[in-house]
Parts: structure tokens; C-alpha cells; sequence
């Protein structure tokens, strides 16, 4: 598997399913499966999501839906987000700003979070499904968990040493 490790390359394959391999079938089925109805909206901007690498943001998301429904407002993005998560078909990652980035990768792993550009990225390498482990008097309900990595990115270190 070379450098990246068999984690990562689970974690490329699952964001693509093998991109060539998807269909509308495809997405139509998995909104279905989550129990949303299926409206071309919700379909473009689930795709727009699932066929990137990166972690956009709602206006990132929007705006490459525009291109193909001029239509659609900023708003009914930020919903259809919003209900995806609901029902646990997109994660949430929300790192130092309050704007949130989203990811269709659902299954565990980490990002990595530089402080200055704010990329993200997915890391890869093996995750651990253990738990935090919190006072037992503390009451808390735990549904979700993730860990972001905090730092610099290559390109920003770059920057700074030139």
C-alpha cells in the first residue's frame, strides 16, 4: 500500500466507491436508505459533496450546485446539509470558525486542520473506536466523536520559511 497505509486507501475507496462505479441509481438508493425523499436538490448537492476530496463548506457546495441548478437558494443547501447530517449521511467538521465543512465519509476516522489556511484533510492510518472515557457522574450522552488534529500544513510551513 506504500506510505499512505491500508486505513487511507479504505477511506479513498469509500469516498469514491470507486467514483466511475456510482450512478443516480447509486445516490438515489443511499438517500432512500437514509430516509430522505429524493429531489434533484438533494441529489446535486450530495453529490457535489461525496465526489470531493476536500471539505467544503455550504457556500463552497452552493456554488457548485449553482452550475448545474441556478435555481437553488444558499439556503436550501444549508438545509439539505443540515439533514444529512440529521440523519447521519454526512459528517460535520467544524474546526476553529464557525463555519462548518462537511465530508460524506461517515465511517471513523481523524482530520488534519491547519490553523492558518484552515485545509482539511483525512488521516489516514489506523483509527481507534474507543471512546473518551468521561467521569461517570457526568450525565453527558455521547453521539458523536471526532478528533481534530490541529497544526500547520506543508504548504503553510513552506510559506513561512521562504
Amino acid at each position: 500500500m506504500g506510505t499512505r497505509g491500508l486505513n487511507y486507501f479504505i477511506i479513498e475507496v469509500e469516498r469514491g466507491k470507486i467514483m466511475e462505479g456510482q450512478n443516480d441509481k447509486d445516490f438515489i438508493a443511499t438517500l432512500r436508505e437514509h430516509g430522505l425523499q429524493v429531489t434533484y436538490q438533494r441529489l446535486a448537492i450530495y453529490q457535489a459533496l461525496y465526489f470531493t476530496m476536500e471539505h467544503p463548506s455550504a457556500e463552497v457546495i452552493y456554488q457548485a450546485v449553482r452550475k448545474r441548478f441556478p435555481m437553488i437558494s444558499l439556503g436550501t443547501v444549508y438545509k439539505t446539509l443540515e439533514r444529512f447530517y440529521d440523519v447521519g449521511l454526512v459528517q460535520k467538521v467544524s474546526p476553529m470558525t464557525e463555519v462548518a465543512r462537511y465530508d460524506a465519509i461517515v465511517s471513523p476516522h481523524h482530520h488534519l486542520v491547519c490553523v492558518k489556511c484552515q485545509n482539511i484533510q483525512d488521516v489516514p492510518g489506523p483509527v481507534t473506536n474507543e471512546s473518551i472515557a468521561l467521569p461517570k457522574d457526568s450525565g453527558f450522552q455521547v453521539l458523536r466523536q471526532q478528533v481534530l488534529v490541529q497544526g500547520y500544513c506543508p504548504q503553510c510551513q513552506q510559506k513561512e520559511k521562504g
